[in-house]
């Protein structure tokens, strides 16, 4: 053999080595996991299969924490619903010490830049808005709650996310929302996987969203209740309300701080 045809048949064998480990490796990022924890109220972290952390309504000081900031130092977008004490939490503490991308929506964020947010890490949310931000898609759904800001004007539309990871697996998040005509449509294009629904004072509403969330939509699985303590009776009310739709069983409450892959 030719030392032209040896050169030749490394280099195919090296291509064919360097593909196999391509093809490798797309399929870990296909199958990679994505874990989820809750950090206690409406204060969840999800970290997806590349390593990408967001948070959504991080408050410190919650009922159920507190959160220690220097544990958020690896935290890249944190997701603001509205601006409610409890709904919004710390996003300029967070980002300040990770350089988190906050989003949340126009006037809010405004707020929030005055009170210290880089203009920089500040993504506004409109309904119907798509974000790609580190690999991960940020679909801004619409969402029914009070927003007025602590200096007493309005923070603007209020939002939902759609929140789809690098291996296709897609949390819907509605903060503190209640009943919205459009979710249905919502649930059936953006296919969510898990639904993370504000369970608060009414089990009937929580239960009817939930419904919505399985609309031409067989990937729903699991609904995680948020925005109530872990041991409330409203949980049992709410997978009462459940049961009416025959979603009762996809109802789980996370230990606290313990993550979930998914």
């Amino acid at each position: 053999m030719t030392q032209h045809n040896i050169k030749r048949m490394f280099r195919a064998f090296a291509c064919g080595a360097f593909l196999c480990l391509g093809l490798s490796n797309l399929a870990a990022q296909e199958t990679g996991k994505v874990k989820v924890e809750w950090l206690g109220h409406e204060f969840y972290r999800f970290t997806s299969p590349k390593g990408v952390v967001v948070i959504t309504s991080p408050w410190l000081g919650n009922p159920d924490g507190p959160v220690a900031l220097d544990s958020l130092t690896r935290t890249d977008i944190i997701l603001v619903p509205n601006a409610h004490n409890d709904d919004m939490g710390n996003p300029i503490e967070i980002a300040a010490q990770s350089g988190a991308t906050v989003l949340a929506p126009g006037p809010l964020g405004r707020y929030l830049i005055d009170k210290g947010l880089k203009q920089e890490q500040f993504r506004r949310t409109g309904i119907g808005d798509r974000f790609v931000i580190k690999g991960i898609t940020f679909k801004i759904g619409p969402s029914s709650h009070d927003n007025t800001m602590p200096n007493g004007a309005d923070g603007g539309p209020t939002a939902s996310f759609f929140v789809t990871f690098e291996n296709g697996f897609t949390i819907f998040y509605n903060g503190h929302s209640t009943l919205v005509g459009d979710l249905p449509y919502y649930a059936e294009l953006y296919q969510p996987d898990l639904a993370i629904l504000g369970l608060a004072q009414d089990p009937p509403e929580f239960a009817a969203v939930a419904k919505m969330m399985t609309t031409n939509n067989p990937k729903l699985k699991t609904i995680y209740p948020s925005h109530m303590r872990p041991d409330a009776p409203i949980v049992a009310e709410g997978r009462k309300a459940l049961s009416k739709y025959g979603l009762d069983k996809m109802l789980i409450v996370p230990e606290l701080r313990k993550p979930i892959e998914f």
